[in-house]
This record gives structure tokens, C-alpha cells and sequence, in this order.
């Protein structure tokens, strides 16, 4: 007997263990977020992104929230925002929405008699997925469609089965809600009217809900908290004037409609579907016709493609297939490199990663902005004279003329010397995209160079207030207690030295006052040198880059010699004059340039290919072909 049960237990097979098919999708959705999208680049902002909200510990701010229906469930997303400074925290908050979106939405559809169509669950963290894979902040907006979700479930599930007793539930719920989320309270209505109007048979409750809908806003909103209309509607909805006027918040606006719209869509059709698949069941069992086969092979469709979830599990299956399709779908149309670029730039820049932003600059074509973080770092890295023109470059992102680029003009401004200039930059940056940290933290910065302390400790002292910025500002609220005049800090001793004592200069004349007031000032040296090659003005750049050079800048860097043997040779001087002899390589260089460029003759766009590859590096290549 014990050799058969022994048997038996050889020849039983292993059960496998079965993992739910949304557990796998969530952890994999968390992964890809925190490693891939890293939310802490969304935190930084980049000035990309208008939308990201301030928060500030204390009554005084918590209190400002409480004036206006809608402001709790502000205050709590402006909160959650402030975990984005990590990208394993912030990838936790948006998987936390996204699966309590999935949650909601599979409850209700449950609940309602759908059980089929429960795959829908993962439009809504397939939407979040498509959202922050553009690097765009709509979490208030989402947080408000999860508040009505949330709210949607809990009237399924507590209110009672009578009509009268459930329209007290709904009318609690209207209240509570409305004053929690504001605007988002109108999902909640239309959800709750389309429930009872199509599923449950009750159209004269449906209405009265869909009316109170209409209504709570004006009673509440505008009579109670004296609102104007448009806000009473339309709080943390992306019709609010205070989203619509945001840049950022114009990004994939069609996808949080789709988002916000997408259940009452799909409980509007599939339950007008519902009804009329049983007008025509009971038509034909009246006729006793035999039964159409249509709607089983609907459903049949319906649930190998949106699977039911008692049986949903990772694994080789068409609902595993279905929803990994989709993600893939999702990624392939929305998922943005180039964007994530821009916002790596500035955050390696600001950290002062220099070789990490060189090497996006070598990884990806000309922009704006990485032009000028590049040129950046090739300056910190003692680089820019050598390896400037290895690099795409356009003039005009050398100082970044541009009005929209203030928020990394300011830190080059800092480095130069351009104090003043780099204040007013980001007094313009406080206007647009609020009182973030990071603009608070210059702003001091900026302040103790000026010598301006008292104005100094008012932005720390908002700063401490900041999440995660308390110690920080602490540490330096604490160094200027002990050093006022901050004479032992030698970053702000330098920058002190290097620092333009007149008010407003146009950029064109900052760099040569700079080295006026202090021929020392390296940066306005080699970003002056650096402006005249760029501009092509050789005349000027050969009178002045040996006669202004500071002692610390490098001497005859690569495209420096290049330059003044190209003036040399089309003016047809002497190559080589006393001081100053041109290394053989250079010469050879310059000739093999001018023997390929010769011949492609007139035409240019033929030479600029071909001779991209052994001369695109070289200062030749760059003033006859490039810029």
C-alpha cells in the first residue's frame, strides 16, 4: 500500500502556481515607470512643465485649500506631486492611482451586470502609462476621476436597493464628494444617472441624479461658497481656466478626456446594447423563433479577447496576449525619447554632471537647449576651445536668446557673472511656474552673491517649509548665522569677484564688460571667443583671443588655432608669426579640408554630407558648411 501511495505521489502532477494576470501588469507598469520614465525628471520640471503644483507644510497653506470646494483633493495631489522627487516614490504614487483606477473600474463594471467586459479595467493605467510617457503632469485631473470612481464603487455597494433610500445615499454622496473634488463630482453624477437609467431599470431616479448633478454645483459652488460659475463646474477638470491657461497642461489633453470619458462611453453603449439585445430576445421568444447565435458568439468574443477576471492569469493565453499587445501599442506611439532628453539635460546640468550631458549631446541631433548644456559642460570640463564644433551648434544657443529658455539661462548667467541677469530670470520663472524649490533655492543663491541676506533667509525660510528641502535650507540658514558676510565660502566669494556691477547690459556687450571689470573672468573669455566663432567674425576674434586670454584659460585650444590659421590663409598673411607658430597637423588638415570641399564645388548640401564624417568635428567645417 505505501509503494502504490508512493507512486502516486511520483505520477501526480506539480500544480503550477497561478499569478493574476493584473499583478504582473502592475509590477511591470511600476518598473517601467521608476526606471524608465523616472519621475524625478517630471519633479526637476526642466521649465517644461508649468502644471506642477507647489506644497509647503503648515496651517497657513493647508488653509488656503479649505476656501473652495475641490481644495482638499487639490491640496492631497499637490502633496503626492512632492514624491516625485524620488523616481521609486513617485512611480509608487502613479501605480497607485493607476490600480485603484483598474479596481474601480472593474467593480463597477462588475456591478452592473458586465462581467465580460471587465478587461476595459486596464484602459485607465494604459492611459497613465501614455500620459507620463510624454513627460506631461495631469495628476490633480486624474486624481479627481479617481475620487469619482472611488465614490461611484461605494454608492454601488452601500446604498440601498430602494430608490428613495438610494437617493439619500446619492445626495450624501453629492455633497461629500462635490466638496472634496470639485468639478470631477460631475463624473460621479453622469456614472451614477447612466447606472440606474440603463442597468438597474430605476430611468426616474437616473434623472433626478443626472439633474442634482447639474444642481449641486450652482447650490454649493456658487451660492454657498460664493464661486463664480465656470469654477463651480468645472474645479480640476481640464476646462478649469486654471489648467487651460497652463502650456503644459494643452499636452495630451485628448487622452485625459479619453480617460475621464471612457466608462461613461462604455456603460452608455454596451448598456443601450444590453437593452436592445433583450427587446429582441423577447420579440423572438414570443414568435418562439429559434434564437440568433449572434450575441453568444459576441459575448464568446468578448470574453477570449477581455477575459473574465476569475480566470485571468499571466501566461500563454489571449488575454495575457491582448493586454501585452496593447502596452506594447501604447509604448510604441507614445513613449518619447527625445523629450526625456530635454529634462535629463537640465537635471544633469543642474547637478553638475557634466559628462553625462556631453554624452547626450554626442547621442542626439541639435537642440536648443542641449546645444547650450553641452557648451556648458564642455566649459566646467575644460573642453569647450578643443571640442565645441564636435558638437551640432547654432549661435544662438550659446547664451540662449531665446525668452522661453530663462529657466537654464539663469545658472549660466550665475557662472558668468551675470548676476542681475540671472535674478530677473528667475523672478520671470516665479511668475510662470509658481514658488518651486528649485527656484526658491536659486533665488538665495542669488540673493547671498548680492549680498542681499535678509532677502536671503526669506527665501530659505520658504524653503524649509518645502518636502525634502528642510535640511538644506536649515544647513544654510545655519552657515549665515555663523558667517553673515560668508567669507569663508569660496563658491560665493567667486562668484562675488566675477560679478557685473551694472544693472541691465544687452548680451552682446555682457561678455566684454565682464573682462573689463575682471580681466580674470574665464567663462567670458571662452564664451566670448567661443560667440565670435560661432557668428564667423574672425577679425574681431583674432585681435582679441590672445591679447584678452586670462592666465586660467587654456592656451591655443584646438578650434582657437584653427580660427586664426583660417583668417590667416583667406586674408593670404603669413601663417606663422613670431609668438605664434601653427602645428603642421592643423596646416595639413585645413588643406585636405579645402582639397574635399573643392570637389563637391557649388554644391553645398553634397559637400556637407561627405565631408561631415572625417572634417564635421573641425572649425573649418563649421564656418563653410554648418551654422
Amino acid at each position: 500500500m505505501t509503494g502504490t501511495t508512493d507512486q502516486t505521489r511520483k505520477i501526480a502532477p506539480r500544480r503550477r502556481i497561478a499569478v493574476p494576470l493584473w499583478a504582473v501588469f502592475f509590477v511591470a507598469f511600476y518598473l517601467y515607470v521608476a526606471l524608465e520614465i523616472e519621475p524625478h525628471l517630471l519633479y526637476h520640471g526642466a521649465g517644461l512643465i508649468d502644471s506642477f503644483p507647489v506644497f509647503y507644510w503648515g496651517w497657513d497653506f493647508f488653509a488656503g485649500f479649505l476656501s473652495y470646494p475641490g481644495g482638499i483633493l487639490e491640496y492631497a495631489s499637490a502633496l503626492l506631486s512632492q514624491l516625485f522627487y524620488y523616481s521609486w516614490a513617485g512611480a509608487a504614487v502613479i501605480t497607485a492611482q493607476a490600480w485603484l483606477i483598474c479596481l474601480c473600474t472593474d467593480y463597477a463594471i462588475g456591478a452592473v451586470g458586465l462581467p465580460r467586459w471587465r478587461g476595459l479595467r486596464f484602459l485607465g493605467p494604459l492611459l497613465l502609462l501614455a500620459l507620463y510617457s510624454q513627460y506631461t503632469f495631469h495628476l490633480p485631473v486624474t486624481m479627481g476621476v479617481l475620487a469619482a470612481l472611488v465614490a461611484l464603487c461605494l454608492y454601488l455597494k452601500l446604498a440601498p436597493k430602494g430608490p428613495i433610500g438610494a437617493g439619500v445615499w446619492f445626495l450624501a454622496f453629492s455633497v461629500g464628494l462635490y466638496a472634496l473634488a470639485g468639478g470631477p463630482y460631475l463624473l460621479f453624477a453622469l456614472l451614477c444617472g447612466l447606472v440606474e437609467i440603463l442597468f438597474r431599470g430605476r430611468p426616474r431616479l437616473g434623472a433626478i441624479q443626472l439633474a442634482l448633478g447639474a444642481a449641486v454645483p450652482f447650490v454649493l459652488g456658487v451660492i454657498a461658497f460664493g464661486r463664480r460659475t465656470h469654477d463651480a463646474y468645472f474645479q480640476l477638470l481640464p476646462l478649469s481656466w486654471r489648467i487651460s491657461t497652463l502650456t503644459s497642461s494643452e499636452l495630451m489633453r485628448e487622452a485625459v478626456w479619453v480617460l475621464i470619458l471612457f466608462l461613461p462611453v462604455a456603460l452608455l453603449v454596451l448598456g443601450i446594447a444590453q437593452m436592445l439585445l433583450r427587446s429582441v430576445g423577447s420579440r423572438r421568444s414570443r414568435k418562439k423563433a429559434k434564437p440568433s447565435p449572434a450575441p453568444d458568439s459576441i459575448r464568446r468574443i468578448a470574453e477570449k479577447l477581455l477575459g473574465d477576471p476569475a480566470c485571468s492569469r499571466f501566461g500563454p493565453n489571449l488575454q495575457t496576449a491582448t493586454l501585452i499587445a496593447a502596452t506594447a501599442a501604447v509604448l510604441l506611439l507614445y513613449r518619447n525619447p527625445k523629450v526625456k532628453t530635454l529634462f535629463e539635460t537640465d537635471y544633469f546640468s543642474y547637478h553638475g554632471q557634466w559628462s553625462k550631458v556631453i554624452e547626450i549631446g554626442r547621442e542626439n541631433p541639435y537642440h536648443y537647449l542641449v546645444c547650450h548644456a553641452v557648451n556648458r559642460a564642455l566649459y566646467h570640463e575644460g573642453r569647450l576651445g578643443d571640442e565645441m564644433f564636435a558638437f551640432p551648434q547654432r549661435s544662438e544657443a550659446l547664451l540662449l536668446t531665446r525668452q522661453e529658455a530663462l529657466w537654464q539661462k539663469s545658472d549660466t548667467c550665475v557662472d558668468m557673472g551675470l548676476v542681475n541677469q540671472a535674478e530677473n530670470a528667475l523672478m520671470i520663472c516665479l511668475e510662470t511656474y509658481g514658488q518651486r524649490p528649485l527656484l526658491l533655492h536659486r533665488l538665495a543663491r542669488v540673493n547671498k552673491i548680492k549680498g542681499n541676506i535678509g532677502t536671503a533667509r526669506v527665501f530659505l525660510g520658504a524653503l524649509a517649509k518645502a518636502p525634502f528641502w528642510g535640511r538644506t535650507a536649515r544647513d544654510e540658514l545655519a552657515r549665515l548665522d555663523a558667517d553673515p558676510k560668508l567669507s569663508q565660502d569660496a563658491a560665493i566669494q567667486h562668484w562675488r569677484s566675477i560679478m557685473l556691477r551694472q544693472d541691465f547690459v544687452r548680451d552682446a556687450d555682457a561678455l566684454m564688460l565682464l573682462l573689463t571689470e575682471n580681466p580674470a573672468n574665464r567663462m567670458a573669455y571662452e564664451y566670448g571667443m567661443a560667440g565670435l566663432l560661432l557668428s564667423k567674425r574672425l577679425d574681431p576674434f583674432a585681435q582679441n583671443v590672445d591679447t584678452l586670454r586670462p592666465v586660467a584659460a587654456p592656451k591655443d585650444p584646438r578650434h582657437h588655432v584653427e580660427a586664426v590659421l583660417l583668417n590667416r590663409t583667406l586674408k593670404r598673411q603669413p601663417i606663422d608669426v613670431p609668438g605664434q607658430t601653427i602645428p603642421r597637423e592643423t596646416k595639413i588638415r585645413l588643406h585636405e579640408f579645402f582639397q574635399a570641399l573643392q570637389q563637391h564645388g557649388k554644391d553645398k548640401a553634397e559637400a556637407t554630407e561627405a565631408l561631415r564624417g572625417p572634417f564635421g568635428d573641425t572649425y573649418y567645417y563649421y564656418y563653410f558648411l554648418g551654422g
